[in-house]
């Protein structure tokens, strides 16, 4: 199982692991993954499952009860599955953002917040200067090898 996101030394863990695509995932295991996270954050959430099942229902505008959040978290249960809606104000009402990257990263991907996406941009940036820097480096050696002999290019007339 993959290292969940807590606090602690920056330099222990992959904060952005680098994935690649599974080549195939079975819709029973990724059931039992996202029912087994979700119960895992249930029990981190500070509130009580009844206290997340009301927070669910006013973010969604319909009623959940605590018995059917044990049943979307009970992985003897996968007859009750969790709607994109639910689960989207599951992970709202319990904190666990961490939840929204186990969807995705099946696909090679990751989720990042914020301005997370900055280091990103930056990244990809730099990766273009650098880029750009070796082919100023290549041009520069090319032309101290071989210099260019400027024509003078002037009109008839003096203009």
């Amino acid at each position: 199982m993959q290292e969940r996101y807590t606090q602690g030394d920056l330099f222990t863990a992959d904060v952005y692991p680098v994935r690649v695509r599974t080549a195939r995932v079975t819709p029973v295991d990724l059931t039992l993954r996202i029912k087994s996270a979700m119960g895992e954050a249930l029990k981190a959430c500070p509130d009580s499952a009844a206290v997340v099942a009301a927070r669910i229902s006013e973010l969604t505008g319909r009623e959940i009860t605590a018995d059917a959040l044990y049943a979307y978290t009970a992985p003897s249960k996968p007859e009750h599955e969790i709607g994109i809606v639910r689960f989207v104000a599951f992970v709202r009402a319990t904190g666990a953002a961490w939840l929204y990257d186990l969807l995705v990263e099946d696909e090679g991907l990751i989720v990042m917040e914020g301005r997370e996406a900055h280091l990103a941009q930056l990244g990809l940036m730099q990766q273009q200067r650098d880029r750009l820097d070796d082919g100023i480096r290549f041009l520069k050696g090319e032309l101290k090898r071989r210099p260019v002999q400027v024509t003078a290019r002037n009109r008839p007339g003096g203009r």
